[in-house]
């Protein structure tokens, strides 16, 4: 489904990325972590309900950009650990 420039892939991907939230770094940004994570899931939920009933896929791609802003990550994030991948 495509509309204007937007398609349905385009909106999946905007919700793996929302919900793609780096480890925290301790356990009290952990509780962080996870109580941005609820917030997100909550924006995931309304955009795709957003799309159940009108077909805007561009709506719902506002409202979790939208909710990306109001919020951030603000939490101290664990480093990836290194993976030996030279790029």
């Amino acid at each position: 489904m495509l509309v204007g420039d937007i398609s349905i892939a385009d909106l999946f991907e905007a919700i793996g990325d929302i919900l793609a939230l780096p480890p925290a770094a301790t356990p009290d940004d952990a509780a962080d972590r996870s109580t941005l994570l609820g917030h997100r899931i909550a924006a995931v939920c309304a955009a795709v309900e957003h799309v159940r009933a009108t077909g805007d896929p561009v709506e719902a791609l506002a409202l979790l950009d939208a909710a990306v802003e109001t919020h951030p990550v603000t939490y101290t994030c664990r480093p990836h650990p290194h993976t030996g991948d030279a790029r």
